[in-house]
């Protein structure tokens, strides 16, 4: 029935319902089939003009509501010792997606008993200094840090890239159409609430086993990872410099 309604970009199917793109008149048209009393009644959900950019999603993308995207570090940063964190997954289903919470601490001043992150009500503060198991040195690391299981993610619905030009944002958009350019995954909601520290930095991965037996890492790019400063990044320092130069340049021609 779908195949008669022009040509065909994606299909998919996703808890028993079959999703499918297809171009018509330069435009991309995403239609399901749901089963009534025995036969298919084809529902035309969205339409999209043609020529939408499709990115590359990664597998794992962080995102702060309410946050900066910060381009000198490529990172989303929240001022608030309080804030919703994402985890995105897209295009896999993964199983056991850990977060790491790293600080900006030298080794020798211990955090174990002062510095505390909550995840949705639960405390985090017992620390160990170095590196999470495979994942790569970057930034911070190593560093003292701690790490809590996000849970298993599926394909429940369209997913997009969280920084610019895209800026997708779950806790607004919530999941998007799937066709076309945004793959099925699925996103968490997590409420963290930090005390004891100015800092915490955000990474995101999982562990697969490969064909040769052996355990490997896939995570989040450093590109798409999150954090916790009190203290405003330099680029956001740098607009607030630039607001109060103009302010006093008015203030002086008022005078």
């Amino acid at each position: 029935m779908l195949s008669k309604l022009g040509k065909q970009t994606k299909a998919i199917t996703v808890t028993g319902i079959k999703y499918a793109c297809f171009k018509i008149n330069n435009l991309d048209i995403l239609l399901y089939e749901v089963p009534v009393k025995k036969t298919l009644l084809l529902i035309a959900i969205t339409i999209f003009l043609a020529g939408s950019s499709a990115f590359a999603i990664p597998d794992l993308q962080l995102f702060i509501a309410d946050a900066t995207y910060d381009q000198a570090s490529d990172t989303w940063v929240t001022n608030s010792p309080i804030f919703d964190l994402y985890i995105i997954g897209a295009n896999t289903v993964m199983s056991n997606v850990m977060v790491s919470m790293a600080l900006n601490l030298p080794q020798v001043e211990d955090p174990n008993g002062s510095v505390a992150i909550g995840v949705n009500g639960t405390p985090y503060n017992s620390w160990t200094y170095g590196t999470p198991n495979l994942l790569p040195p970057h930034g911070i690391y190593p560093a003292w840090y701690n790490q809590f299981n996000s849970g298993n993610y599926g394909l429940v619905g369209g997913v997009g890239m969280t920084i610019p030009p895209s800026l997708y944002n779950p806790a607004t958009q919530g999941y998007l159409n799937p066709c076309p350019g945004h793959p099925l995954g699925e996103f968490k909601k997590f409420t963290i609430s930090i005390s004891g520290t100015d800092y915490a930095h955000f990474d995101g991965f999982f562990y697969f086993g490969n064909n040769n037996g052996n355990t490997k890492i896939k995570f989040a790019p450093f590109s798409k990872d999150a954090e916790y400063s009190a203290v405003p990044e330099p680029a956001t320092l740098a607009l607030f410099g630039l607001g109060t130069l103009g302010m006093g340049i008015v203030r002086k021609f008022r005078k």
